[in-house]
């Protein structure tokens, strides 16, 4: 029997310090029959540089001006020839079995989709497992495209939308729904750095992080186009719910450091809310477990009323204390 060739994709913007440790993990991988696709969307260190020096057979070299994360994985998506697909974030790592574990579940499954999950590392080193149980298909799977194995049919003819960002938002939940046989595993596979500087995640200066709406708009159209929206509206609902309001408003909108601008984010949190799902505060979802998933209810309520700082004595302050402590 032929070989299942297995397609590794890695978008590479300026990561002249981490992106070795990144391709080591994929070259010594247990599985071999891999096609490694290293784009470099116009790096401006040596990240190009460290990229052409590899010798490995099984890598593929693209260079490109810059387009952006969603651009540099579109053009792996585009040239892949796998019959399944991996992607990993250039300053990442993965579990030196990954793919032969994956794999292996996939066939025997007879499976389109393998999730699996992560460690949070920060700077020091500190891991942090991260659990996906919270019984919500689209919130377990999460919507970074990372912690999957697809097979290739799945994203034969589905590309990160350009030019914003949540791109990831704006796809990868419509290719969970999409696929007949997921399989979730619980083992941590991937080694996910949490505390980059130029990470989207960590940039806290305006109110970009507000483009989550139009992102959630895009995987609503691409539900539809693709024939998943039918049967799904509750997992679009809860999409929503994790997205725009638990992390929007518990893990962004709290760190701008300008009440007005807080409660101008708030507000169009609202509006959106107010407009699509007039219902949200009976529909029953749930973040989180016990005494957090209280105490983020009862902040989210708060905060949408305009209750701000007593917002922050109920979750922020406790949160960035957690924060100091844990390093996550």
């Amino acid at each position: 029997m032929k070989e299942k060739l297995v397609s590794v994709i890695v978008p590479i913007y300026n990561v002249e310090k981490d992106l070795m440790r990144c391709v080591d993990s994929i070259l010594n991988q247990t599985y071999p029959h891999l096609e490694i696709l290293l784009i470099d969307d116009g790096s401006t260190d040596s990240s190009g540089k460290l990229m052409d020096e590899l010798t490995d057979t099984r890598v593929k070299k693209i260079h490109q001006r810059n387009s952006g994360q969603a651009g540099a994985r579109n053009a792996g998506l585009d040239l892949a020839m796998g019959d399944y697909i991996i992607m990993v974030d250039s300053d990442d790592w993965i579990r030196e079995d990954l793919v032969e574990l994956c794999l292996t579940t996939a066939e025997e499954a007879q499976s389109d989709l393998i999730l699996f999950t992560s460690y949070n590392v920060n700077q020091d080193g500190k891991k942090q497992y991260v659990p996906r149980k919270s019984g919500y298909l689209l919130t377990d799977a999460g919507s970074v495209p990372w912690n999957k194995f697809y097979a290739a049919k799945l994203l034969q003819d589905i590309r990160f939308p350009l030019g914003t960002w949540y791109e990831d938002l704006g796809m990868i939940p419509a290719v969970v729904l999409r696929a007949k046989n997921p399989v979730k595993l619980e083992e941590a596979l991937y080694f996910y750095q949490t505390d980059r500087v130029d990470s989207q995640s960590n940039l806290k200066q305006d109110l970009k992080f507000l483009e989550v709406i139009p992102m959630l708009q895009h995987v609503e159209a691409e539900m539809k186009r693709l024939g998943v929206y039918t049967g799904n509206e509750q997992e679009l609902e809860w999409l929503y719910m994790e997205h725009l309001v638990y992390r929007t408003v518990l893990r962004k909108i709290i760190d701008l450091e300008s009440i007005k601008m807080r409660k101008e984010a708030l507000v169009q949190v609202k509006q959106v809310l107010k407009q699509k799902f007039p219902r949200w505060k009976k529909n029953g979802y749930i973040s989180g477990t016990g005494l957090t998933a209280k105490l983020k209810k009862m902040a989210v309520r708060l905060y949408l009323a305009g209750f701000v700082r007593l917002g922050d004595l109920i979750w922020k302050v406790p949160f960035e204390k957690r924060r100091q402590k844990t390093g996550f």
